[in-house]
């Protein structure tokens, strides 16, 4: 292989801000890394809500688990809805502290995913992603309202 000259000075300063290290070392994988790589993702699906009397369509989601040990759970309300969930700073994620319906979300599910419209389009949000921004998923949430959809779609993961 051809090797690069590169000035003493030109390599001093890439090492000072931080571009090169002197001490290269294989990157590690956690014990948590490496259990989550054999798990496979999550596979659902679930009707999109109506846009008035429009049928929009199924939704087919692949989502990779934050969890070593859970379950999904998809929850759809009727809107206007409530939502007792913030943000928790040792997990990373927006985790619901109020249980919902019966049949619904529990003390401790994270939040993963809901419903969404740009103007007349929906989408899925993906609030794992974006859980260091709480205004962002609460603005999400939010187009969820009558004007657009009778329904929103939550998804929840719920430790085992």
């Amino acid at each position: 292989l051809p090797r690069l000259s590169i000035p003493s000075s030109l390599l001093a300063l890439l090492m000072q801000s931080g571009f090169v290290n002197p001490n290269p070392r294989p990157p590690s994988i956690s014990r948590a890394d490496a259990l989550f790589e054999q798990r496979p993702d999550f596979e659902f699906s679930f009707e999109i809500p109506k846009k008035g009397i429009a049928d929009i369509g199924t939704a087919e989601v692949k989502l990779p688990p934050v969890l070593e040990n859970s379950e999904l759970v998809v929850v759809r309300y009727d809107l206007p809805f409530g939502l007792s969930a913030e943000p928790d700073s040792t997990m990373g994620q927006i985790v619901v502290t109020k249980d919902g319906k019966p049949d619904g979300e529990k003390v401790g599910d994270i939040l993963r995913q809901t419903t969404y419209w740009r103007g007349k389009n929906p989408g899925l949000f993906d609030v794992s992603k974006n859980a260091d921004n709480f205004d962002l998923v609460v603005q999400a949430l939010v187009t969820n309202d009558l004007s657009i959809a009778d329904e929103i779609v939550l998804v929840f993961e719920r430790p085992l």
